[in-house]
């Protein structure tokens, strides 16, 4: 899929003009965590300008695909997850913490020159957003200290939480000032170690099923994947009345997050004939 993108107004999303899908519009929710009302208007907007569908797309990314009327949408858009970031920022979908640094990155380098073509993400150190070859980012280690990710390599040095999001942006303004020449020379380097980081593990699973070992007691998360990342539009908008968050993840899945186990059996009766894929073991994933 060869994308031209078009130059976003702030608080729109990204205009793509693709030869197989018409204009597409991409919004990018911060670590990929939306609530309700984003679904209830995502859905309406596919009805009403798009093809009829929602797709996950990659870095935990919205689409709208085949859009007949760019202006109306634009103007339609209010529901804040769907308006708020114009790069990738990813983060482990199960971390609470990992999603709330990874909301504090994304509000530092929104309007950082230097980081427009990045992925950025934060690793609960699970190695699950390592895997995805990030740009920059933080892998944590516990709950007070983390290690930064620079042009795809894992630093020995391990900082404290409250030092990682100005040490994140000295290490982009600093590649970013270097010269041309230098960035190159970098490269071979920069891939040794950037698979040494991951070629001792396999690629994390995606989180599918019944998800409970990180909730309190009696609550848990559900995660979901979707064949080809495909939603329609009114299993979009059943989904925004289930009234809960919901993080879409890297891997075109879903986790709808702290649910009371009777009500996730529900939903699992809900929305399991609706295409949601709730066994890790679906060769349809």
């Amino acid at each position: 899929m060869t994308d031209t993108p078009e130059t976003p107004h702030v608080g729109s999303p990204l205009l793509l003009d693709d030869a197989v899908h018409g204009t597409v519009a991409r919004f990018q929710p911060v670590a990929g965590a939306t609530t309700a009302e984003d679904w209830i208007e995502i859905a309406g907007l596919a009805q009403d300008f798009g093809d009829g569908n929602v797709y996950l797309a990659q870095n935990a990314a919205l689409e709208l695909r085949g859009v007949h009327d760019v202006a109306q949408l634009v103007a339609r858009v209010s529901a804040p997850a769907l308006s708020t970031l114009s790069r990738p920022v990813l983060a482990s979908p199960l971390s609470a913490a990992a999603r709330e640094l990874a909301r504090d990155i994304a509000a530092v380098c929104e309007g950082l020159e230097a980081a427009s073509e990045l992925v950025l993400g934060v690793d609960d150190g699970s190695g699950d957003i390592v895997a995805e070859g990030v740009d920059y980012g933080v892998l944590l280690r516990g709950t007070d200290s983390a290690q930064l990710i620079a042009q795809g390599v894992l630093s020995d040095a391990v900082l404290a939480i409250e030092d990682l999001v100005p040490a994140l942006v000295n290490a982009i303004e600093e590649a970013a000032a270097k010269a041309p020449e230098e960035a190159s020379a970098d490269t071979g380097r920069t891939e040794e170690l950037k698979l040494s980081a991951t070629e001792t593990s396999d690629k994390p699973t995606q989180p599918i099923g019944w998800l409970a070992e990180h909730t309190p007691e009696e609550r848990v998360d559900l995660g979901a994947g979707l064949h080809k990342g495909v939603i329609p539009a009114e299993f979009a908008d059943l989904i925004g009345r289930l009234d809960v968050d919901i993080t879409v993840t890297p891997w075109q899945g879903l986790v709808f997050h702290d649910i009371a186990e009777g009500d996730a059996e529900v939903v699992l009766r809900v929305l399991a004939p609706r295409g949601f894929i709730f066994d890790v073991n679906s060769p349809l994933l």
